[in-house]
Parts: C-alpha cells; sequence; structure tokens
C-alpha cells in the first residue's frame, strides 16, 4: 500500500501541515525540515498527487483571469480591459501566460471549482462583478492562489486588491466646493449593485460633511438614455443645481448631451464632472474634467501579487493601490 502523507507525517514526528508545506517548497519551512522530510517521503516511497506536484513544480504557467465577458462589455465597464493589459505585460515579463475566461455570475461558484480542480492553471484572478458569498466559500475552502479585482461588498478572508474610490470621490467633492460650487447633483446607478460608486459617495460626502453641506444624489440611473431623461429634468428646475457630477463617462455623455439640446452654455449654465477618464471626456465638446484611476497599474500589481501567492502560499493581502488624479478640463 503507498505510503500517505498521515505516514509521512508520523515518520517525522511533525504534523501533516508541515509535511505538506515541505513537500510544496514553503518559505515558512526551514530548509533542514524540508531535505529531511523529503528523504523520509522518498524512503517511503512517497508520490504526491498530480495537483501537488503542480502547485510545487509550477508546472502550466498559466493565470486565469475571469470575468464576465459578455457582449458589450468592453464599452459598459472599459475598466475591465486597462486592467486585464496590466495583468498580461507583467505576466509576460515573468514567463506566464494570461488566459481570459468568461464566467457569469449566476453559476461563478460552479465554474471556478470546476477551473480550479481542472488543474488548467497556477492561479485564478477573479473581477468582483461576479463575486458572490457562495462563491467566496468556494475559494475560502480551496487552497488555491486566487486574488479579486475590487473589494467584495461583503466582509469576507479572500484576497483581493482595489482602487481607493473614496478617495476619488473625496476628491472630487473638494475640488468643486474650492472652485465655489454649492448645489450640486451626483447620478450613479442602482445603489444595490453599484458598489463602486456607493464607495466614491462617501467619501464626497466626507468632503461635504466637514462644510456643513450635503450632496443630492439621484440612484438607478444605468445608462445614455436615463441620463438624459433624468438630466432634462434637473435642468428644468427653478433653482437647478450648479454641477452634475456623474459616477461614469456615459452617464455625462448623456447629460451633456441634454444640456446642450436645451442651448445652455456649460459650464456658464451648468457644469458637470465625471469620475474616468475614458472612453469620451477627452474627446467631447466640451472637454470634461474627470477623476481619473491607473487601472493599468493596479493589473500590474495584481499581477505581482498572484505571482509572490503562488511561490508563498500563505501570502494574503487586501489592499488598496494607486492614486486617482484630477484632470480639469473645459466643463467646470
Amino acid at each position: 500500500m503507498a505510503a500517505t502523507i498521515y505516514d509521512l507525517a508520523e515518520a517525522a514526528g511533525v504534523s501533516i501541515s508541515t509535511v505538506s508545506k515541505a513537500l510544496n517548497d514553503s518559505y515558512s519551512i526551514s530548509d533542514k525540515t524540508k531535505q529531511r522530510i523529503r528523504e523520509i517521503a522518498e524512503g517511503m516511497g512517497y508520490q504526491p498527487n498530480a495537483r501537488a506536484r503542480s502547485f510545487a513544480r509550477k508546472k502550466n504557467g498559466i493565470i486565469l483571469f475571469a470575468a464576465d465577458l459578455s457582449r458589450g462589455v468592453g464599452f459598459e465597464n472599459p475598466h475591465l480591459f486597462e486592467i486585464v493589459t496590466g495583468v498580461d505585460r507583467y505576466l509576460e515579463d515573468k514567463g506566464y501566460s494570461l488566459i481570459l475566461k468568461h464566467v457569469p455570475k449566476d453559476n461563478a461558484p460552479e465554474l471556478i471549482k470546476e477551473l480550479m480542480h481542472s488543474e488548467e492553471a497556477d492561479g485564478i484572478i477573479l473581477h468582483a462583478g461576479i463575486l458572490t458569498k457562495q462563491l467566496a466559500f468556494v475559494l475560502g475552502k480551496e487552497a488555491y492562489p486566487h486574488l479579486i479585482i475590487g473589494k467584495p461588498s461583503f466582509t469576507c478572508p479572500l484576497s483581493w486588491i482595489d482602487v481607493s474610490h473614496e478617495s476619488a470621490g473625496q476628491l472630487a467633492a473638494n475640488y468643486l466646493l474650492d472652485k465655489g460650487y454649492r448645489r450640486i447633483v451626483f447620478l450613479m446607478g442602482d445603489a444595490e449593485e453599484d458598489q463602486m460608486s456607493l464607495r466614491r459617495l462617501d467619501g464626497i460626502n466626507v468632503a461635504f460633511e466637514e462644510e456643513e453641506l450635503t450632496i443630492e444624489t439621484i440612484t438607478g440611473i444605468t445608462s445614455y438614455d436615463e441620463s438624459r431623461e433624468i438630466t432634462e429634468k434637473i435642468i428644468e428646475r427653478e433653482n437647478r443645481p450648479e454641477v452634475i457630477l456623474c459616477t461614469n463617462n456615459y452617464l455625462a455623455l448623456g447629460c451633456l448631451q441634454s444640456i446642450r439640446a436645451k442651448n445652455l452654455q456649460i459650464p456658464d449654465d451648468i457644469a458637470i464632472m465625471t469620475f474616468d477618464n475614458y472612453p469620451f471626456s477627452m474627446i467631447v465638446q466640451p472637454t470634461m474634467t474627470a477623476i481619473e484611476v491607473d487601472m493599468f497599474e493596479m493589473g500590474n500589481q495584481a499581477a505581482r501579487f498572484m505571482v509572490q501567492k503562488i511561490k508563498k502560499p500563505n501570502l494574503q493581502t487586501q489592499s488598496f493601490c494607486t492614486t486617482p488624479i484630477l484632470i480639469e478640463r473645459e466643463s467646470t
């Protein structure tokens, strides 16, 4: 009968965990202990399973990137491909290949579990858009290198990396307040689903509370058409706001078109500001002031962590990277 990891632990007088770490060349085990356990394993004819050999030897040299890649995602979420590009550039320099996988949110737990068990790759990076509590449970249960792109909307022990959307919101609010604006409307998506905008709003509120002011927030605006429609109502008010702050370029474009259709001047009659530089803010007329975050750099940092995680399985992170910047243009 073939020796098991339990037999090795008993023969070496150590825990099963120590044997596993030694066989997988963990940084947390001394070289002397590794050598002793490997000699015992060889003497007992121990053969690790294929999955263990895969992680120990980096057999595949492949990282998976799982996200919802439904049709139109390149327009709806331009951040995604900036992140992927940053990931790919770093991995290429380190001799890894990147494979994109379409994983819809509804059946992500089953698909991700299959991918992990398939031994297709050495680790997996997941976009937070597909993360659910059920998927978090699957990832937490498996000893598989992973990283979430984006802060989870619920508390969990998973590794994640994100930009500070709160800082971006505070930067936008402070800029508008410093310019003398006080009546400001913030347009954002669904309050339950749009976690990025909610965190931006948290930062906005911090700045406004310091001035003992409040910002009007309109939620549930998810498309260009909805943005045009709500802007028409906003600009018809007797005491219309001085600025419309939009959570993305698509909403900002709808605002701009609606304002221009009423022959109002931007920024003299009403100003516009947006989060994200892409895809429209720099090419429309007038050009739009924007808060930009470096998603390429975030992808680069994510890939760096993943390579480290493969080498050091105990490595964990829950952190923010990159600093948002203000790009002032004609619309304010």
